[in-house]
């Protein structure tokens, strides 16, 4: 009982002292990065590269939106075509429809064209991995 009592002492005590003896937070000694222009937001500088794209580029960009958007209409037309020509009776037989409908001309293109998008988009990115170098990292 009186191991519980003294217990009960030290643990209140330790609290206490701890409590009183701990430093609250200060910054005192706070030192901000004056180097900049603006002290308050010191942002990183941008660096004007004088380089613009290559005029082929962009035109070869501009003709394969163009076509793309023509085949994706006529695509969607020959589909809609195609799906109201399609049988709407049931065909009843143990081996499956081995006949395979066409994919229809504009699709194909269309196909062709979303892959010489990816190219160019290729192409662009690294053209404009070229134009930013690592030397003009932030710090």
């Amino acid at each position: 009982m009186h191991a519980i009592k003294s217990l009960r002492w030290v643990v209140g005590l330790s609290m206490l002292v701890g409590a009183l003896s701990a430093i609250p937070a200060k910054a005192e000694s706070s030192y901000s990065d004056i180097t900049g222009t603006n002290i308050w937001n010191n942002t990183a500088p941008i660096f004007d590269s004088k380089s613009r794209l290559d005029p082929d580029l962009i035109s070869n960009i501009n003709r394969v939106n163009r076509d793309a958007e023509a085949a994706y209409n006529t695509c969607n037309a020959a589909i809609d075509q195609a799906a109201q020509n399609a049988p709407t009776t049931r065909r009843y037989a143990r081996r499956p429809l081995t006949a395979t409908v066409e994919v229809p001309v504009a699709c194909r293109q269309l196909e062709q064209l979303r892959a010489e998008a990816e190219n160019l988009r290729s192409r662009v990115e690294e053209v404009e991995r070229t134009r930013s170098s690592t030397a003009f990292g932030t710090w």
